[in-house]
Formats: structure tokens, sequence, C-alpha cells
């Protein structure tokens, strides 16, 4: 039996460069690409191979066939068999592949069937592949320009990070402006939008009830312009409009906070003993008003940075949860149960996050594995779960590159290790696996436990709350399973039942 077939590299996209030479060297068989309308890819030759042959006419017809009709095309011929197949990415055939055997007679047929039947698989099998490793570099490269974006407003000094709540900012500028200014009290005064009650802030001791503070501020910027002048006044006494808050209201210093589209809020010192409040006291509180005026726009644009992106996470992880039914919504309720097992350990409100987003995107690497796989309603094969085991690996390699995703990345990588070392893929023991991957771990596996599955129905909460204490110390973490077991797990599963997680795609 003897190969009969042109061998151009194709220039298709999806097919990766020297596919067709590793299945002749792995096979051989040569394969030769052709483009719907049955013309030959053009290709590229090493200077010792020989010149390609010009396809027979059963193979020109037999890729013609297999263009037109989107299905494999197999035929004799007088001295040998021919094959052609639909190449599809994503549904839609994109190219047709062919070889053709010369036979040394008809006892070589069967033979020769088998073993195109599995070039065929083959070639389909390389083609999904690469296409699903492009599809992990495009979202690899669509996460990292979104935290680029996010990472852009982190400029500012440690005092004025945007990851700092706005409340928590006005505490402090106010703390080190009463302590500057020698005032009894410093505020803060943001209003209300969209109906919301307005929000103050206050360091020291006020002078008047913190219920007035909203009213007073009201009259404060009704005398202050639209270009921004500072309200300095020494003998509050003295004017009805403020004496009627506090008559223990005698001098303050306000300026007014722009926050956008017209809205103002303003900040303020209220009363010093001994010495009249003066210019470079307005000076120094408008400085710290128009910082916290610029913290406070950032911050507004973070939180629609931030919101977006998870937005983008959230439908990126819905489309792998897309691909099995039974799965849907699962990363999302992985996320919010690993937040609260953090918040129970107790972890800082940094790592909360990392660790929500790590649950959210703890199955990202399953955008590379077959749905027929994933959809299996039986035990797997060894070779099929070596495919599955790999998405933390390919989930690794999707956020790869992201700096502020390291630690997320970690635990996505090794969530599936255990503790007493027979986890995967690195079989890492104890402590040497990451604080974030043993959370998510856990998370994970209660919530593959309490939901149902093609190969069985979810446990009762009872039963999987056995296994967890079954497999403290062995598959789980000790602390990490003390911290989940002082969770409300009853209200957190009627939640889950309730209020299902963001809905997955629909699938097609």
């Amino acid at each position: 039996m003897s190969v009969s077939s042109t061998t151009c590299s194709p220039d298709a996209v999806g097919v990766p460069d020297g596919f067709a030479d590793r299945i002749r060297d792995r096979l051989g068989v040569a394969v030769a690409f052709y483009r719907l309308d049955g013309t030959p890819v053009a290709g590229t030759h090493e200077h010792d191979r020989p010149p390609a042959a010009a396809p027979s006419e059963v193979v020109t017809r037999l890729v013609r066939e297999a263009a037109r009709l989107n299905e494999d095309r197999l035929a004799g011929a007088s001295d040998g068999l021919a094959a052609a197949w639909p190449i599809g990415l994503r549904g839609r055939p994109r190219l047709v592949a062919a070889a053709e055997l010369t036979l040394a007679g008809e006892t070589e047929r069967p033979m020769a069937s088998r073993l195109l039947a599995a070039v065929g698989e083959t070639l389909r099998a390389g083609v999904a592949e690469a296409d699903a490793r492009l599809q992990c570099d495009s979202l690899a490269e669509a996460l990292s320009q979104s935290f680029e974006e996010i990472s852009l407003l982190h400029n500012v000094g440690d005092m004025l990070r945007v990851t700092r709540p706005v409340k928590g900012m006005l505490e402090y500028v106010c703390a080190e402006l009463r302590e500057t200014t020698g005032a009894e009290a410093a505020v803060a005064y943001l209003p209300g939008a969209d109906g919301e009650a307005a929000e103050t802030v206050v360091c020291g001791c006020l002078p008047l009830p913190a219920s007035d503070l909203p009213d007073l501020f009201d009259k404060l910027l009704d005398g202050l312009d639209a270009e921004g002048n500072v309200l300095i006044n020494n003998h509050c006494r003295q004017s009805p409009s403020l004496a009627r808050f506090s008559k223990a209201l005698g001098r303050l210093v306000a300026v007014p906070v722009a926050l956008g589209e017209g809205t103002r809020g303003a900040m303020a010192a209220l009363n010093r003993p001994g010495e009249e409040f003066g210019s470079p006291d307005a000076k120094l509180i408008r400085s710290s008003a128009n910082a916290s005026a610029v913290f406070i726009e950032n911050r507004r644009l973070y939180n629609e940075l931030h919101q977006m992106m998870l937005s983008l996470v959230r439908a990126l992880v819905s489309s792998v949860d897309a691909k099995d039914p039974y799965t849907c919504g699962h990363s999302e309720r992985v996320a919010i149960t690993s937040r609260e097992i953090a918040r129970q350990l107790p972890l800082d409100g940094e790592l909360i996050e990392q660790v929500y987003m790590a649950g959210l995107l703890h199955d990202i690497g399953k955008i590379g594995t077959p749905e027929a796989i994933l959809r299996k309603d039986g035990p797997l094969q060894p070779e099929e779960r070596c495919i599955i085991n790999r998405h933390t690996e390919i989930g690794g390699h999707i956020l790869s590159g992201i700096p502020k995703l390291e630690p997320v990345r970690e635990a996505v990588i090794h969530h599936h290790e255990r503790v007493d070392g027979n986890g995967y893929p690195a079989g890492l023991k104890g402590d040497a696996i990451p604080q974030l991957a043993r959370i998510v771990a856990l998370a994970d596996a209660f919530d593959a436990m309490t939901s149902t599955r093609p190969y069985r129905p979810m446990l009762p909460l009872e039963h999987a709350v056995r296994e967890v204490q079954r497999n403290k110390g062995t598959q789980f973490d000790a602390a990490v399973v003390e911290a989940f077991f002082r969770l409300d797990l009853n209200r957190l599963t009627q939640q889950f039942a309730q209020e299902p997680a963001t809905p997955c795609v629909a699938h097609v």
C-alpha cells in the first residue's frame, strides 16, 4: 500500500503550521488541503521535497462532494482508495482535506479504510485544538486589555488609590485637615444621587447635630458660586441663617467639591479656639477638596470599568458554563461560596476580591474541552479524564501575562490540588498549595456535590457536609473547612436555589 497525494500546506485560518507533515510522519499518509471550490491550497515545500503531484480525478470529485454535502466521502479507484473530509470551525465548513492510497490488492482495502478514518479524526482533532488555542489567546488578550485600562487609574498615592472606598478616603482627608488646621471638626458632604440620602463624613466634635449637616451644607453651597469661591465666616453667631443651626457654631471655612454634571459637595472645617480661619486654611481645604473631587471621579470611572470587566468575565464564564447545561451558574456559585469562606477566615478586602475572581474563572480553561466530554453522562475513559484535567493549565495560559491577576491565575491552576498531595496538576501538598486555590477547591467540590450532574443527582446538604468533614485534612485544608462550617449553609443553598446566578449564554 503506497501513498499518492499532494502535500501542500494549508493557508486557511485554524490549521496548524506543518500539520500535514506531522500526519504524514505519524501515519504515513500525505494529506492535501483544498478550498471549498475544489482548488488546491497553495503551499511551500522544503528544498529537498519532490514536487507535488496533481490530484487524481477521484480526489477532485470527492473534494467537491465533501464541500457540497459537508460530509466525509470515501471512494475506490482502479488501484486504490481515496477519501475527503470537510474541515469545519465552529459549525461552519472552512476547507476540505483529502488523501489517496494505492493498494497492492483488495486484501489491503479494509486496513486502508481504517487508516483513512483515523486520518480524518486526527485532522479534525488537530484543527479543533488549534482553534481552541486561538480562542484562549484571544480571551487572554481581551482580559489583559481590560485590566490595563483599570491599572491606568492607579497613578495616585496610597491615600488616593482608587481601590480605597470613598468614605474611607474622606475619613482620612478629614482627619488630616482637622489635625493640620486645629479645627474642632472637619466635615465632608456628598449630596445624594438619584434619590439616595446624602453622605457626610465627620472627624472631631461637631458643634451642631449631625442630622442638620445636609441642611447646613445646602445653605453654604447656595452662597458659593459656580467658580468655586471659598466661604470663610468667623462670626457665625451673628448670621441669622447660620445661628439657627446652633449657637455653638462660631467659625467655619467651606469650599465646594465639584462632582461632575453640575453636582457639588462641600468640605469644611468648623470652629477653632483662639484663632480665626484665614486664607491659608481655605487654600489647604481647597487643595484637599480638589484632590478628593479627582479621586471621587476616578473612583466612579474605576467602578464603571470594574463592573464592565466583571460583566465581561461573567459573560465569558457563562459561555463556558453553557457548554454543559448541568453546570450553568456553577462558576458564580463557586465564586460566591469562595468569597464567603474568605470572609470567615478572615482575609483582607483585596484577597476577598481576588478569591471571588478566582471562583468565577476557575473553570475558564474548559473553553478548550470538547463538549462531548463535558456532557458525557457516564464514567470518563482515562484519555478523556486526561483531556478534562488539562483545563486547569489551559486556564492558567488564558490568564498569563496579566500581573494583576497572578494570584487568581495561581488559584485557577491549582484548584484541583489536594492537601495530601494526590491532586493535580502539580501534586502540591499542604501549604505549598496557594491559599486561594485551597478555598476555591472546597467551594468547587461543595457546589459539585449539591448540584445535579449528568452522571448523578444532587446530594442532600447533610450528605455533602459529611463528605467535606470526611475529607478534611486529606482533600481539603483544615482551616478552610472550619471557616466553611461557620457559614450558614442552609441560607447559602436556599439563596442559590431561589436566586439563580448569572444566566448562562444560550447554547447553540
